[in-house]
């Protein structure tokens, strides 16, 4: 074979080797952007989970703050005021002092 032959036959096979190599990174770019958008619509998932989480903690909190209110009326409703006692009006009453010795 010539040198011009040879020299065409080893670019050819480089070639062929780069054109291997560009397929197969093509590929793989292919993969990493599914990948990509796999992750990005699992991440949309727990978003709306988290978004659900929140409403439903926020009705809880909402129910417990009305249940405590009205617990809280309902007890002082039924509290009454302690006379230990007496049973009269508030009077003025006259204190008298001894003279000491």
């Amino acid at each position: 074979m010539s040198d011009l032959t040879m020299k065409d036959s080893e670019q050819d096979k480089q070639l062929s080797v780069l054109e291997y190599q560009v397929s197969n990174l093509e590929r793989r770019i292919e993969m990493v952007h599914q990948r990509i958008g796999d992750t990005n619509d699992e991440l949309e998932a727990l978003r709306l989970r988290t978004r659900k989480n929140e409403m439903w903690i926020a009705g809880a909190g909402a129910v417990i703050a009305a249940a405590t209110f009205i617990i809280g009326i309902a007890v002082s409703a039924d509290s009454k005021e302690i006379n230990y006692g007496s049973d009269d009006t508030t009077k003025q009453e006259i204190v008298l002092q001894l003279q000491g010795s």
